[in-house]
């Protein structure tokens, strides 16, 4: 009798902690990572205009909607896979079968802890300013621009982190990705999951190349993209145009 109500809570716990790895999976691609895209997308989009970029970020985030969405949809998420995440990585291996190796596997518990501080001090440097002490958001790439060309001994610490960041969180995205889809058996042949590795190393690397040139933009000034263009000049402006005559009058 007691051995089968110890079985009975061994098997609860196990389907427990079984439902929670779901989740903890499920929120890492939805909607955790969808955020990490759409606002890598976004962060990509100050090689164009810095203004257009904090206009957008304003209107997203700037109203109460905005708000309680950013809340709901993504920081309750991203605590919840922050938090579990940091206690999986002090559990035993259980999940290293779903990567191609183990030192993915360890990677992808390193990568969660560096994303977790940068994630932190991304979150105060803007956002937690904003709720707390009225930052207004249009003002986010001058800020961001003061903190990143930073320097000390004539070394940007800040920017590297921001690189180091960025890196970390796009490796741990498409690696936990990778995993997903082989666990959850979308991916359930060699050849599948070779493929899937393609695409999320191509993407991986779009998306680092763009975030990084928009970093060292805003750091150094140097633009890799140039900036909006003036209209052009109406057709057959470039004509040279006649010069006035110079007359002089004479006396009758």
């Amino acid at each position: 009798m007691v051995a089968s109500v110890v079985a009975a809570k061994d098997s609860s716990r196990a389907e427990a902690r079984a439902r929670l790895r779901n989740l903890h999976a499920l929120s890492g691609v939805v909607p955790v990572g969808v955020f990490l895209v759409l606002h890598l997308w976004m962060v990509s989009s100050l090689l164009g205009s810095r203004d257009a970029y904090d206009r957008q970020l304003a209107a997203l985030t700037g109203t109460t909607v905005g708000a309680v969405l950013e809340l709901v949809l993504v920081l309750l998420p991203l605590a919840f896979h922050a938090i579990y995440g940091v206690w999986l990585t002090w559990q035993p291996q259980r999940e290293a079968h779903a990567y191609p190796s183990n030192l993915a596997y360890v990677l992808q518990r390193i990568s969660g802890i560096v994303v977790l501080v940068f994630v932190i001090a991304h979150f105060w440097d803007l956002r937690a300013q904003t709720w707390l002490f009225g930052l207004d958001e249009r003002s986010y790439t001058t800020r961001l621009t003061e903190h990143l060309s930073w320097t000390w001994l004539g070394v940007p610490f800040v920017a590297l982190g921001t690189l180091m960041g960025i890196a970390a969180s796009i490796f741990h995205l498409a690696n936990g990705m990778r995993s997903f889809l082989t666990t959850r058996g979308f991916t359930t042949t060699a050849a599948a999951r070779r493929r899937a590795d393609r695409l999320f190393a191509a993407l991986g690397l779009l998306f680092f190349f763009t975030s990084s040139a928009a970093v060292i933009q805003l750091a150094t000034g140097t633009r890799f993209v140039p900036a909006d263009a003036a209209p052009a000049a109406p057709c057959g402006s470039n004509a040279p145009q006649p010069q006035p005559s110079s007359t002089s009058s004479t006396g009758p």
